[in-house]
């Protein structure tokens, strides 16, 4: 599994975007590549990476590497992100993804625009997922609608629904406005990619049912494949908790748990961390998600992570 973790704010998820499958994902690998926790510096919003690295990733050769990342670098500087205010009526934000871009004969600079800055730093309200449930994707809509499902998902705290949207709405989110007149055609060209995308290739199983004569409303019946964590189900549970509190709160429990805390206390700006912190714990983090426990720290990192994590009164 990829470390590579997207973390974006709601807003960010529900925009409004007009993208190839291929702009796409080099927004989503360059996102992942983000740091989150930190001020949003020029150089904390600048990527570097090779072509080799990306060509790894994405599952390509380096020679399909350099030729996407240079089509979909160039026209990206022409794209732009529209987000709509729901509190202001008729209120919308158009900005730019990226303004500067540069090649060299073996990786690629990118710098994130300013105006986008609050959607991917210092967040409050926002998802976050593995870029690998998404890169396999073949169509652009597909890698819109996990991001919707998923925000909806966390707002409800649940890892299954019922998510209901008119279609005028739905269309409207796509930038689909003036397409597909007939539900028949718009249910194989969109709705049967988006859910044979997502069931195949993403941790979502999607069914999509439509309700009305003439259709005026679909149902995404959606469900979050994801591994429950015990020490949050033991939370939610207060007899669960009476009973077997000793036995699942293992300090390695204890640790994680605080090593989350301070993660979310930071992205929610609770807390300030130091650059050097916010890295590390980034990183303890993604390779803890990765292995599943922390049996392959050091004794250093284990001392550096207590030292940070007691700092902030987490453990």
């Amino acid at each position: 599994m990829s470390e590579l973790i997207v973390f974006k704010a709601n807003e960010l998820a529900v925009s409004r975007y007009d993208l190839t499958d291929q702009e796409t994902k080099l927004i989503l690998y360059c996102v992942a590549h983000l740091n989150p926790c930190l001020e949003p510096t020029r150089e904390n919003r600048t990527l570097r990476f090779n072509y080799a690295e990306y060509a790894n990733t994405m599952g390509m050769t380096p020679e399909q590497a350099w030729n996407n990342l240079y089509n979909s670098t160039k026209h990206l500087m022409t794209r732009t992100v529209e987000i709509t205010n729901p509190t202001v009526k008729k209120e919308r934000i158009i900005f730019q993804w990226t303004n500067f871009a540069k090649f060299s004969s073996e990786e690629l600079e990118l710098v994130f625009s300013e105006e986008i800055l609050p959607y991917l730093f210092q967040l409050k309200k926002f998802i976050k997922y593995n870029l690998e449930h998404v890169k396999l994707f073949k169509n652009k809509y597909s890698m819109r609608v996990y991001e919707w499902l998923l925000k909806e998902l966390t707002q409800k705290n649940t890892h299954r629904a019922n998510i209901e949207i008119s279609i005028d709405d739905f269309k409207f989110m796509l930038m689909l406005e003036t397409n597909y007149p007939e539900f028949k055609k718009f249910k194989q060209n969109v709705l049967n990619v988006i859910s044979k995308d997502l069931n195949t290739y993403s941790n979502m199983k999607l069914e999509i049912e439509k309700r009305g004569r003439p259709a005026d409303t679909l149902i995404f019946q959606v469900e979050l494949n994801t591994q429950i964590d015990l020490v949050t189900e033991l939370a939610k549970d207060p007899e669960l908790k009476k009973a077997d509190k000793k036995i699942i709160l293992t300090p390695e429990n204890r640790l994680h748990e605080g090593l989350k805390k301070t993660l979310h206390d930071a992205l929610t700006v609770k807390i300030q961390l130091t650059s050097f912190e916010a890295k590390f714990l980034s990183d303890m983090q993604s390779k803890y998600d990765l292995n599943g426990s922390f049996s392959w720290l050091t004794q250093k990192q284990r001392t550096t992570l207590e030292n940070i994590l007691a700092k902030y009164g987490r453990i």
